[in-house]
């Protein structure tokens, strides 16, 4: 498409040069598509504009475009925020269930057929060691869905998973966009 079918490349010749270097000066309040516009009329004109804004313009946009990409559009500090929350919640969660949690049932048969050698032998005839093994997982696996276990499991998963979302959070910001997102304080108080 031609610059001067576009409606907005139309309205920037009739703009004066201050009116036009608006769209850099400002370039955040602009759409990049406005601003690389503005610089390519403030090039035709002979206006110029320094390299060095020219490649802060482009930073900028380049680290918007990488944000608007991310698969989950938070930045390092929400991460860690998300991160304190939910540490807090997952613990005050496994305390209540630690403190609310009953004892474990007594087995209803008033016995453990795991403490029988003759269940033991026979679970090993039928399956082999293997089935004993398998019996034993599926009884410990179902202990840790209730009760005081199941508080420690909720602890540990949400240490686990705070910690990941954490460091997450910790180690994807570098430095130079943490740094240049900061205002700059004066040397001196007389600045």
């Amino acid at each position: 498409m031609h610059p001067a079918d576009d409606l907005f490349s139309v309205q920037l010749l009739t703009l004066s040069d201050a009116e036009v270097l608006r769209y850099i000066h400002h370039y955040a309040d602009y759409k990049v598509d406005a601003v690389r516009a503005a610089v390519a009329e403030l090039e035709r004109r002979g206006v110029y504009v320094s390299d060095d804004t020219l490649s802060e313009i482009d930073r900028y946009f380049m680290r918007q475009e990488r944000e608007r990409v991310l698969p989950f559009p938070l930045t390092p500090r929400h991460l860690r925020w998300l991160a304190y929350g939910m540490c807090i919640l997952g613990m005050a969660l496994a305390l209540f269930l630690y403190v609310t949690a009953a004892p474990p049932p007594a087995p209803p048969l008033g016995y453990d057929p795991f403490d029988s050698k003759k269940y033991l032998r026979d679970l090993e005839v039928y399956g082999g060691k293997l089935n004993i093994l398998a019996v034993e997982l599926r009884q410990w696996l179902a202990s840790l869905w209730r009760g005081k276990p199941l508080a420690y499991l909720i602890a540990c998963f949400t240490i686990m998973l705070s910690s990941l979302l954490w460091f997450i959070g910790y180690y994807s910001a570098s430095d130079r966009d943490t740094h240049t997102d900061k205002p700059q304080a004066p040397s001196d108080a007389w600045s």
